[in-house]
């Protein structure tokens, strides 16, 4: 490593330090003042806060990751041009892509890294986040909604409320619609990760209640305390769709290539895929765009810089809800896009 190259990368780190600070401040403040009313009806407030956020930041900041990578990426470069280090580099016989592989190849590499935190740290944070009722980042009270655990059960659950964690009216109908779990009202256990019914609760075999012999004798099973089936983590009932969060890359990949096709999945799993790369692919592009065109104007440079990074999220996002509809197998609609923009990235970049 040159003299040269520590001093850019230098320039770099600085420049990511300050994006990182800059978007974890505005996302913070702004949500704060968003969810205030959900932040002040924590039974703790000052531990409710940092859990709340200690669950949603992570995986905010990391769908931010690529242009957090590309808006610092593109600072250093620019703080180059304006000092004219670039120039002198040139003028000591330096061809501006070498110059600059001290910032791109730092860039690809943490593109990588974050291949590692997708497979390694975010479906811990998400399990975690599952687990708490603190880390339901929206619809923290709600009504009238029916929800599929894990183990196929599903819950029809009347009101629930996360703050007091506390689910009313419960209906839970058991995988193979034998049983029927009814309870008036189920309480969160945080020691314990569980639902707790504080009261006497019923269940119901539906295959006795639906023979035509049944006569109408004989009582309900009755149960308190711990549920006799069915698990569910309180921020699914925060979700109005379930996402892929807590599953690993390589626990997505199994489940893509075993039983029936889930076109969603697939789609998500090359997603992901190609999420942390996205960084390095916009800032070929911008940086190439330019260098290329630095003696028409920053401006108008900058410009086309902003327009590369909204094409390529329009274009994946066209390209990948073709692919749910069946239109494109998943892997050319999810990489359509980050091919593109790479291949015209590397020729613009190449062209400097």
């Amino acid at each position: 490593m040159k003299r040269f190259d520590r001093y850019f990368l230098w320039v770099f780190v600085q420049s990511l330090v300050l994006v990182l600070a800059l978007f974890t401040t505005v996302f913070l403040v702004v949500d704060v003042l968003l969810n205030l009313d959900k932040i002040q009806a924590f039974p703790d407030v000052a531990t409710g806060t940092t859990l709340f956020y200690a669950y949603n930041l992570p995986p905010i900041l990391y769908l931010l990751y690529p242009l957090m990578l590309f808006t610092a990426g593109m600072f250093a470069v620019s703080r180059l041009i304006r000092s004219r280090e670039l120039l002198l580099m040139e003028a000591a016989g330096v061809s501006r892509k070498r110059a600059l592989a001290a910032i791109m190849v730092p860039v690809l590499l943490l593109g990588i890294a974050g291949l590692a935190l997708r497979q390694a740290v975010l479906p811990q944070v998400a399990q975690e986040a599952r687990e708490s009722p603190y880390g339901a980042f929206e619809f923290r009270k709600g009504r009238r909604i029916s929800v599929r655990d894990d183990g196929g059960n599903v819950w029809f659950v009347r009101r629930y409320n996360l703050d007091t964690r506390a689910l009313e009216d419960v209906r839970i109908l058991s995988k193979d619609g034998t049983r029927l779990v009814v309870a008036e009202e189920l309480q969160w256990i945080d020691d314990r990760s569980t639902w707790w019914s504080p009261r006497k609760a019923e269940i119901h075999d539906l295959a006795v209640l639906t023979d035509p012999a049944y006569t109408g004798d004989g009582e309900p099973a009755t149960f308190d305390g711990d549920l006799p089936f069915g698990h569910l983590y309180p921020t699914d009932f925060a979700r109005r769709r379930r996402s892929y969060a807590d599953r690993t890359l390589l626990e997505l990949w199994q489940d893509s290539r075993s039983g029936a096709p889930d076109r969603d999945l697939q789609v998500t799993l090359w997603h992901d895929l190609w999420h942390p790369l996205t960084g390095i692919i916009l800032l070929g592009c911008g940086v190439g765009l330019i260098l290329t065109r630095s003696g028409r104007g920053m401006f108008m440079s900058s410009s086309l810089a902003l327009a590369a990074v909204v094409g390529y999220q329009i274009l994946a996002f066209w390209f990948e809800t073709l692919a749910k509809s069946g239109a494109f197998p998943p892997v050319v609609g999810a990489s359509v896009g980050p091919i593109l923009f790479a291949g015209f990235g590397a020729w613009v970049f190449w062209k400097t």
